[in-house]
């Protein structure tokens, strides 16, 4: 058994694409994944599986469909993944505001290392299949995905969480 987190993309956000997580809670245990448990409303879940990552994200992204009618890509880690992308924090030691520092996760490896435009005070890591960026003034006020800097990931599917999600998505799947 794999304790595995799925992070849906797009869900609860601005009214559209409702998912309810205590439905959704729900629909897992039905669907036969243990331990189902989530975290805030933007589509983090927690799940036991024996199945292969691949075929959790397929079961996930058909049970969404199902039960609540929407296709949104999910990206699925192990706790082990987590921990290891956490791990690999290319800022360690500099003590970030964990608000303004994103992880993208990815469907599938970067097909080119991503660059910040010059001039700009974000600054980025790609690191296989996830994308760190550090907004220094906040992910509200940037105005890095309007300059070109995300279209290398044209075709894959992502999904970004903060920092402090993440750390909390990874403490879940190791409890």
């Amino acid at each position: 058994m794999t304790t595995y987190a799925a992070l849906l993309r797009g869900v609860n956000v601005g009214g559209h694409r409702a998912v309810p997580m205590a439905q959704l809670r729900e629909a897992l245990e039905a669907a036969g994944f243990g331990r189902p448990r989530t975290y805030i409303q933007s589509g983090n879940a927690v799940v036991d599986s024996d199945l292969e990552a691949p075929a959790v994200a397929s079961a996930l992204k058909a049970l969404i469909a199902d039960r609540f009618g929407h296709t949104v890509p999910v990206m699925v880690r192990s706790a082990a993944q987590l921990a290891a992308v956490l791990a690999a924090d290319p800022w360690p030691g500099r003590d970030l505001d964990p608000a303004k520092v994103t992880v993208t996760f990815l469907s599938e490896a970067a097909p080119q290392t991503l660059t910040v435009p010059a001039g700009r005070r974000e600054e980025a890591h790609t690191a296989g299949t996830e994308v760190w960026v550090h907004y220094p003034d906040g992910l509200g006020v940037s105005t890095l995905d309007r300059s070109g800097f995300w279209r290398p990931l044209a075709g894959i599917d992502t999904t970004t969480r903060n920092l402090r999600t993440v750390r909390v998505l990874r403490d879940m799947a190791a409890a």
